[in-house]
C-alpha cells in the first residue's frame, strides 16, 4: 500500500461525495450478486440450459469472491484501496459485458466467476478505503452507507432487475449493471478517498495509533517473503481481537441469512401467502433494514461501536425467538420490520470496529477474510436450517439462528473500543489495593448480582406466560388419537373422505356421512388436543338415527395442518367452511352445529356470525367457554405451586391473555361467548357435567343458558363423577344421545313450522 503521508486537508465538501461514490459502487456490485437468483429461469431459457445449471453460478460467484482474501493476503502492501477501487470496477464491467454477450453456459460461468472476484474486491477495498479516510470517532456514520448498500440491494435491485428481465430480456440486466458499475467507478475516480485525521483525534486515538504503528512494522517485516495462506493465518490469529472479529462474521451472517432463507417458505406454508404478499412483507423488512443501517452508524458514533453491536445482537436473539410465534397479521409484519431494523443496526458499528483491529495496510485483506467467513456461516446456517425446517418449522430454524446470534454476542463482548483502551490501562495502573478500588469492585459485584436477579425475575414473570401461550397455541392432537386408523366403516357406516378449505385458506380434512331419513346434517367439531375421533361414536349414533353427519379435524389437529391453534377464535372460520361444504354437498339440507369445549366455542362464534342463515336450525354447545378472559383466569387459578401456593392472576393470567391475543391477532374482548350467545336466534342446547372443574356449571353453563334468547333453548347437565370437562357423553352415552335427538326433533319441527 502507498505509504504517503495522510492528506490532512481533505475538505468535508469533497469527502462526502467520495464516501457516497464508494457506497454507490458497493451498492451496484451487490445488486449484481443479488439479481441472478431472481432471473435464473430467463437466463436458463436464453442459454438453453437447466435452471439448476444457471443457479450454480451463484456458488461460482461466492467461491470466486472468497479468493480475494488469498490475493490480498499476498499482495496487500502493493494494493492501495483508493487506486484499486476504480480498477476493480473496470474488472466488474468487463465481467458483466461478458455475461451480457455470453453465447453458452461455460462463458456465462466464466463471467460470473470474474464478477465474483471483482465483487469481493470492491467490497473489501471500499470498506478499507472508507475506514482509512475517516477518524474512528466518526467512522460509524460513513459505514452507515455500507450498511444501507447491503440491505438496499435486494430491496431495490431485485425488483428492478426482475422487471428489466421480463420486459427486455435477461441480457439487458447484465448490460445495465455494467453501465451502473462503470458510472459509479468513474465517480470513485472523480472523488478519491484519502486518509484523513483531525488534531482532536490524536489524544483520544493515541492507543489506536500505537497499535497501528506496531502492526505496520510487523507487516513490513513479514510481507514479501511469506505465502498468502500463511499471511492470512497470521493476520487472523494475530490477537484475540482479530480472531473474534473473524469468528463473529460467521455467527452474524449465519444467524441473519439462516432465518431470511426460510421466512418466505414459512409465510407460504403456514399462512398461504402469495408472491405479492410475500414480496410486500420482504419490502417491509427491507425498509426496516435500510433505516436500521442508517441509524446504526449514528448511534455507534454517539454511544460506542461495541455497545451498539452487542446491544443489537442481544435484542436480535429475543426477536428471532419471538417472530415465529406470531400469527398472520399486522403484529407479524411489524415484528419482521423491527427484526430487520435491529439486524441492520449492527452492520455499521461492526465495520467501524473491526477495521480498527488491524493496520490500514491490512484492512482490505482483513475485510476480505471476514467476508469469506460470512459466506461460510451462511452456508452452514442454511444447510442446518434445511434439516430443521421440515421437522420443526420456522421456530426450529429461528432457535438455531438465535444460537448463532448468541455466538456473535459471545465473540463481540470481549472486544474493546480502541478509544477506551488507554483509559482502561490508566485505571489498571492505579493502586489496586486502595479502599476506593475495593469499594468499586464491591459495587460492581452487587450490580452484577442485581442484574442476574432482575433477569431471572423477568424470565419467570414474563417468560413463563409467553411459553405457556406458545405451547397452547401450538397444541396438536394427542398421541393416542394420532395413532388411530379406524374409520366409520368399522362401525357399519357409509362415509366419504372429504376435504375443504376454510375462509382463511386452511386445508381441512374430514368424513362425510350422508343423511338417510332426516333432512338435517349435524356438523360435529372437536375440542383442543383432540380430533374427529372425539366425536366419532356420537356421530355414528346420530347417523344411525337417520341424520347426516360431518366429522372433521380443526386446523392444526388430526389431518388438518396449520401453524397455530387459536383455541376457538379463528376456528370459527373452519366451522363456517364446514357449513359451506354441507350446503354444496347436500343442497336443501338443514344444518345443526355441534361442538365440544374449544369446538363449542368456535361453533357459538360461527353461529353468531351466521345468525341470519336460515339453513342453520340449531346449535349444541358441550362444555363451552364463557369467554377467553374468564377461561384463562380460571385455569391459572387452578395451578398450584408446591405447598399449596396458588399462582396469582396478576400478572400471570393478565400477561397470558395479552400475549395470546397479541400473538394470534385478535382482541380478547372479541372472544366472548356470552355475547355470541345473545346474538344467536336459533335454539341452543347447552351440555355440561357436574364434575367439570375447568368449566363449572354455575359460572359458565348457567350464564350462557340465561343469555340465550330462543324459547326452545335447553340444557343437559350430566350428574356423574365421570362427567368431567368434555366427558358428559362418556359418563352417560344413552342419556346424552337421547337428549340430543329430542332437541334436534324439536328444532327440526320448529324450522318446518317457521314461515
Amino acid at each position: 500500500m502507498s505509504t504517503t503521508t495522510p492528506d490532512l486537508t481533505l475538505a468535508r465538501s469533497s469527502a462526502r461525495p467520495a464516501v457516497v461514490s464508494a457506497c454507490l459502487l458497493m451498492l451496484a456490485a451487490l445488486i449484481d450478486s443479488q439479481v441472478v437468483a431472481a432471473i435464473t429461469p430467463q437466463v436458463a431459457t436464453g442459454l438453453r440450459s437447466a435452471p439448476t445449471q444457471v443457479a450454480a453460478s451463484v456458488t461460482i460467484y461466492a467461491v470466486a469472491a472468497a479468493t480475494v482474501a488469498l490475493l490480498l493476503g499476498r499482495f496487500a502492501p502493493r494494493v492501495d484501496a483508493v487506486v484499486w477501487l476504480p480498477r476493480a470496477a473496470l474488472l466488474f464491467v468487463v465481467a458483466n459485458l461478458l455475461a451480457t454477450f455470453a453465447p453458452r453456459l461455460a462463458i456465462f460461468w466464466t463471467a460470473r466467476a470474474l464478477a465474483g472476484f471483482a465483487g469481493g474486491l470492491v467490497s473489501a477495498l471500499a470498506i478499507a478505503a472508507l475506514a482509512n479516510a475517516s477518524a474512528y470517532k466518526r467512522r460509524g456514520r460513513q459505514m452507515s452507507g455500507v450498511a444501507i448498500s447491503y440491505f438496499l440491494a435486494p430491496v431495490l435491485g431485485v425488483p428492478v432487475g426482475t422487471w428489466l428481465a421480463g420486459r427486455f430480456g435477461w441480457r439487458v440486466v447484465f448490460g445495465a449493471t455494467a453501465v451502473l458499475v462503470g458510472l459509479t467507478g468513474l465517480l470513485v475516480r472523480q472523488f478519491p478517498l484519502r486518509a484523513a485525521t483531525e488534531q482532536a483525534d490524536t489524544t483520544t486515538d493515541a492507543q489506536t495509533d500505537a497499535t497501528t504503528d506496531s502492526a505496520n512494522a510487523a507487516t513490513r517485516a513479514q510481507t514479501k517473503s511469506e505465502a498468502s495462506l500463511g499471511a492470512l493465518w497470521r493476520l487472523a490469529w494475530r490477537s484475540s481481537a482479530t480472531r473474534r472479529g473473524i469468528v463473529s462474521a460467521f455467527f452474524i451472517s449465519g444467524g441473519l441469512v439462516g432465518l431470511t432463507t426460510y421466512l418466505g417458505a414459512w409465510l407460504f406454508d403456514a399462512f398461504h401467502e402469495g408472491p405479492r404478499e410475500v414480496g410486500a412483507i420482504y419490502a417491509v423488512a427491507g425498509l426496516g433494514a435500510v433505516v436500521g443501517g442508517a441509524a446504526g452508524g449514528m448511534l455507534a458514533d454517539l454511544y460506542g461501536k461495541r455497545r451498539v453491536a452487542i446491544g443489537s445482537s442481544v435484542l436480535m436473539v429475543a426477536l428471532l425467538v419471538l417472530l415465529p410465534s406470531f400469527n398472520r397479521g399486522t403484529a407479524l409484519w411489524i415484528l419482521i420490520g423491527v427484526t430487520a431494523f435491529v439486524a441492520a443496526l449492527r452492520v455499521a458499528p461492526l465495520q467501524a470496529l473491526i477495521t480498527e483491529l488491524v493496520a490500514p495496510a491490512e484492512r482490505a485483506t482483513y475485510v476480505a477474510l471476514r467476508n469469506g467467513m460470512s459466506q461460510l456461516g451462511i452456508a452452514v446456517a442454511v444447510a442446518v436450517g434445511a434439516r430443521f425446517y421440515p421437522r420443526f418449522g420456522l421456530m426450529g430454524v429461528a432457535l438455531w439462528c438465535a444460537l448463532l446470534t448468541l455466538g456473535a454476542w459471545l465473540s463481540l463482548r470481549k472486544l474493546h473500543e480502541p478509544q477506551g483502551e488507554s483509559a482502561t490501562a490508566e485505571r489498571a495502573g492505579a493502586a489496586s489495593d486502595s479502599p476506593r478500588v475495593v469499594a468499586r469492585r464491591s459495587r460492581r459485584v452487587l450490580r452484577k448480582l442485581a442484574y442476574v436477579v432482575c433477569v431471572l425475575a423477568l424470565l419467570i414473570v414474563v417468560g413463563l406466560p409467553w411459553l405457556l401461550s406458545f405451547a397452547v397455541t401450538k397444541a396438536g392432537t394427542r398421541p393416542d388419537e394420532r395413532r388411530r386408523t379406524d374409520t366409520p366403516a368399522q362401525q357399519g357406516a357409509s362415509y366419504e373422505d372429504v376435504a375443504f378449505t376454510s375462509t382463511d385458506s386452511n386445508q381441512l380434512s374430514g368424513w362425510y356421512l350422508p343423511a338417510r331419513t332426516h333432512g338435517v346434517t349435524v356438523i360435529m367439531t372437536h375440542g383442543l388436543f383432540r380430533s374427529r375421533y372425539e366425536m366419532l361414536d356420537r356421530g355414528i349414533e346420530l347417523w344411525r338415527a337417520g341424520y347426516g353427519v360431518l366429522l372433521y379435524d380443526l386446523r392444526r389437529h388430526g389431518r388438518s395442518p396449520a401453524e397455530f391453534s387459536t383455541i376457538g377464535y379463528d376456528e370459527r372460520h373452519d366451522v363456517a367452511a364446514a357449513v359451506a361444504f354441507v350446503r354444496a354437498r347436500a343442497p336443501g339440507q338443514k344444518i345443526v352445529l355441534m361442538g365440544v369445549s374449544m369446538g363449542a366455542a368456535a361453533t357459538l362464534l360461527a353461529a353468531a356470525e351466521a345468525a341470519d342463515d336460515k339453513d342453520i336450525i340449531a346449535v349444541v354447545a358441550d362444555s363451552s367457554f364463557l369467554s377467553f378472559t374468564d377461561t384463562v383466569r380460571h385455569h391459572v387459578s387452578l395451578i398450584h405451586l408446591p405447598r399449596g401456593v396458588g399462582v396469582p392472576p396478576f400478572p400471570f393470567a393478565t400477561l397470558l391473555i395479552k400475549f395470546t391475543a397479541w400473538r394470534m391477532n385478535f382482541r380478547a374482548d372479541d372472544f366472548d361467548l356470552l355475547r355470541a350467545v345473545r346474538q344467536i336466534k336459533r335454539p341452543v342446547l347447552f351440555i355440561g357435567g357436574t364434575n367439570d372443574q375447568r368449566m363449572p356449571i354455575a359460572t359458565v353453563l348457567e350464564p350462557l343458558y340465561a343469555a340465550a334468547t330462543s324459547p326452545l333453548k335447553r340444557k343437559l347437565i350430566v350428574a356423574d363423577e365421570k362427567a368431567t370437562h368434555g366427558h358428559a357423553y362418556d359418563a352417560d352415552p344413552a342419556g346424552y344421545i337421547a337428549a340430543v335427538r329430542e332437541f334436534l326433533q324439536t328444532a327440526e319441527q320448529a324450522a318446518q313450522a317457521a314461515p
